[in-house]
């Protein structure tokens, strides 16, 4: 049997093993892809993107993939809120200040009753500079209580499928 690599000789990291695993066993692996511009403000007085800046980045290209969590077509808020109830980052390369666009990728590896995992991926050119998770639940707006998923939501979330990410352990 081949070996997955990328080039000859390298390991393939282990998210690229989980997405060849997929590609393989023929589960969907279909990110949305948001291009962003790193900011000015977005860099510290180490020189790189600060890690509340990289938080910022996950947010925005998951309000960009999925513009109706919690706003209904006109931006009115829903009924339900969709809260973060866990971020979990793995810090590849740093990235610094350029003028090159920045490359987010995010797609939902589950979706529960009321909670969805989302994973991340961030590069610029071949570089990957982090790799992240986040799980969100539905809460009802009045109860504050987990609310369910709808039918319509579902089948928003399972759009942009993908493997879970394999972060390292503490």
């Amino acid at each position: 049997m081949a070996r997955p690599a990328g080039r000859e000789g390298q390991t393939p990291s282990p998210l690229r093993r989980r997405i060849l695993h997929a590609v393989i066993n023929e589960t969907p692996y279909q990110p949305a892809r948001v291009t962003m511009q790193v900011r000015w403000s977005d860099v510290d007085l180490f020189g790189h993107v600060n890690n509340a800046a990289f938080l910022r980045y996950l947010d925005d290209a998951r309000f960009a993939t999925f513009p109706r969590i919690g706003v209904d077509e006109l931006g009115a808020l829903t009924e339900a809120l969709l809260v973060v109830v866990k971020h979990e980052i793995d810090y590849r390369a740093p990235l610094t200040f350029t003028q090159a666009p920045v490359v987010v990728e995010v797609w939902v590896p589950r979706v529960g009753r009321s909670s969805v995992d989302f994973c991340y991926r961030i590069t610029s050119g071949k570089t990957e500079h982090l790799l992240a998770r986040s799980r969100m639940v539905q809460l009802d707006r009045e109860s504050h209580r987990p609310r369910p998923f709808t039918d319509d939501e579902r089948v928003s979330f399972e759009g942009h499928p993908g493997p879970e990410v394999v972060l390292h352990g503490w």
